[in-house]
């Protein structure tokens, strides 16, 4: 049995056992913020530090978000670098914090379209109110920012982890800018 980020996965891929399985993107009219949503099926029997050692250990985890197409990025997630990324990291949030930053953080720029609006409300919030337990990744500019790290998040880089055990789905939400 191999281990990947501290995960038994008898000789299986993390990508393998956390398929993925699409994603969402809302790309705001009126500003430069986006919101990207890559969901995933939750394997059975799995706690919520396997899960998140699953989701950092899979290829669709390191995305630059810096707008270099579909490559998946080899030692970058965002504007941090991979290394400084563990399950450790994450904190728990409650559904209504999550929320709260993220309805401020839309505001920061310029008031949504109707259209933007719709789509959080169909997108976003169901899915912080649903899941069953809920991790952010808090800022690691200061230790962890990587060489062009800053053309991303000039607004936040915001990460919530949302895992939804009715459902049987895992769901990467990132709020930021470019």
């Amino acid at each position: 049995m191999s281990e990947m980020g501290g995960v038994e996965t008898d000789g299986m891929h993390a990508e393998e056992r956390l398929a993925y399985k699409g994603g969402v993107f809302i790309n705001f009219r009126t500003s430069r913020q986006w919101v990207s949503i890559k969901l995933f099926a939750l394997p059975a029997n799995t706690d919520d530090h396997a899960v998140l050692s699953l989701l950092i250990s899979n290829v669709r985890y390191r995305d630059s978000y810096g707008g270099t197409g579909d490559k998946d990025m080899e030692t970058i997630h965002g504007p941090y670098w991979l290394y400084a990324i563990t399950p450790e990291v994450f904190s728990p949030a409650s559904a209504s914090d999550a929320e709260a930053l993220i309805r401020t953080w839309t505001q920061y720029d310029v008031p949504l379209t109707a259209d933007d609006c719709a789509a959080m409300e169909r997108e976003v919030y169901p899915r912080i109110q649903e899941a069953t337990s809920r991790y952010h990744l808090p800022d690691l500019t200061d230790t962890a920012q990587h060489d062009w790290g800053s053309s991303i998040g000039t607004d936040g880089f915001h990460e919530f982890v949302l895992i939804d055990r009715r459902s049987a789905s895992v769901a990467l939400l990132v709020a930021s800018d470019d």
